[in-house]
């Protein structure tokens, strides 16, 4: 069993219900940090605290040390079955959301990402909840999807690094440019943002990557790459 840090055990957002208390989290690369394909004590450490981490041959270790065939999907699956799309998909807590849920932030649209495949986005301004976190917890807690960008990487558009402005790292952050509502599936407005992200996916040539996302998922019960965060 792996327990989550008692510090964000069961935490409830910190922000009035309306602005999203966020973090992000990534899925480290072997390669990047044991300068090799074998697994050190750090990339161990580093899937325990993620969920997962990508091995040679898109294959993915889970933080319970079990080794799974990808794919195409080049980053992580989430709770709800889908390859995860970096910097749209995000964790919620499944006491508020479903699986495909969508939240709309006005002020991320049109934001320019740098995707970890290089390729630049025009934010949407929509995020689907495709994944689960043992410590998210509340209505308006939300962990964002960062790829293999760690939150200290010069080309996290979330990070550290990042222009304020779209900085998600931070839970203390109450910021109003963190305001959001949810769209439910089945709503008069889900096809419209739906259609949305799909054009931001299409204009970075992403779209074949990550077609099945824009459809109808369903929560599968768990997580390969839910681990302590």
């Amino acid at each position: 069993m792996i327990l989550v840090p008692q510090a964000q055990a069961g935490r409830e957002g910190l922000c009035q219900p309306s602005v999203a208390t966020t973090s992000t989290y990534f899925v480290p690369s072997v390669e990047e940090v044991c300068n090799s394909s074998k697994p050190c004590s750090e990339f161990k450490k580093q899937v325990k605290l993620q969920g997962s981490g990508t091995l040679p041959g898109n294959k993915l270790m889970t933080y319970q040390g079990k080794i799974i065939d990808m794919g195409d999907c080049e980053t992580a699956k989430g709770a709800s079955g889908n390859c995860l799309i970096p910097y749209v998909s995000v964790a919620a807590d499944p006491a508020y959301y479903q699986m495909g849920d969508i939240i709309e932030m006005p002020s991320m649209k049109g934001k320019e990402i740098t995707l970890p495949s290089g390729r630049k986005m025009k934010h949407p301004g929509y995020f689907i909840v495709e994944d689960t976190g043992g410590a998210i917890r509340g209505r308006n807690r939300f962990d964002f999807f960062t790829g293999g960008h760690d939150m200290h990487n010069k080309h996290n558009a979330f990070g550290s690094q990042a222009p304020e402005n779209t900085q998600m790292i931070s839970q203390d952050d109450c910021s109003s440019r963190k305001s959001f509502t949810v769209i439910r599936r089945g709503s008069s407005k889900y096809r419209q943002s739906q259609v949305a992200i799909d054009h931001s996916l299409h204009s970075a040539g992403e779209e074949t990557v990550f077609a099945s996302n824009i459809s109808a998922p369903s929560y599968n019960g768990s997580s390969d790459n839910f681990g302590v965060r």
